[in-house]
C-alpha cells in the first residue's frame, strides 16, 4: 500500500490523504534509529518541483499557472527529517507527530521563521520521481507544490517514508 498526505498551514488548514494499492512490497520494518538519515536526493527533488512550477499544471480540476522556483532551505529539511524519522521509527503515518506536534510547530522548532508553511507526506515510494508523480496526481498535494506563496523547500526520506516542508520566510 502506498500513501500520500498533505497539509497546508497558515491562514488556512487543509488536509487530504489517499491510498494507492499495487503489487509492490513495502517494508514496514523501520531502520535502526542510528541509521536514520536523510537519503532524499536534494538536487533531484528541487529540480522536479521547480520543473513543474515553471511549466504550470493541472492540480485535479484546477489549472495552476507557472510560478517562481523554490530554493532549498536546510531548516525546512531538518523539520522534514525530524518528522520522517518519527513516523518510521514509531510506525505511524500522519501529520501530527508522536509527541502531538503539528507541521508548523516542527518547522518553528527547526529554526524556520515563517509566514506560511505546508507539508506533504508519503509512504511506499522508492524514488523522487515516483513520489513526485504521486503528489502531482493528488489535487491537494499538487496545490502545495504549486502554491505561489511558498518560496522555500526542504525534504527528507528515510526508507520509503517521505516529507516535504514548504515555507515562506518572515
Amino acid at each position: 500500500m502506498k500513501l500520500v498526505c498533505q497539509i497546508v498551514v497558515g491562514a488556512l488548514l487543509l488536509g487530504s490523504c489517499s491510498k494507492e494499492s499495487d503489487n509492490v512490497a513495502v517494508s514496514t520494518t523501520p531502520p535502526p534509529v542510528s541509521s536514520s538519515k536523510n537519503v532524499v536526493n536534494k538536487a533531484s527533488m528541487l529540480a522536479l518541483v521547480n520543473e513543474v512550477r515553471a511549466k504550470g499544471c493541472n492540480c485535479g480540476s484546477t489549472y495552476m499557472p507557472p510560478v517562481g522556483p523554490l530554493t532549498w532551505n536546510d531548516n525546512l529539511e531538518k523539520a522534514a527529517l525530524v518528522h520522517t524519522v518519527d513516523m518510521i521509527t514509531k510506525s505511524f503515518f500522519e501529520h501530527t507527530g508522536s509527541d502531538g506536534s503539528t507541521p508548523s510547530q516542527r518547522v518553528t522548532n527547526a529554526g524556520y521563521s515563517w509566514m506560511a508553511t505546508g507539508e506533504n507526506i508519503a509512504m511506499g515510494y522508492t524514488s523522487e520521481k515516483d513520489v513526485m508523480n504521486a503528489w502531482l496526481a493528488s489535487e491537494g498535494h499538487c496545490l502545495n507544490i504549486m502554491r505561489k506563496e511558498f518560496k522555500e523547500l526542504g525534504a527528507a526520506r528515510v526508507g520509503n517514508y517521505w516529507t516535504q516542508e514548504f515555507g515562506t520566510p518572515r
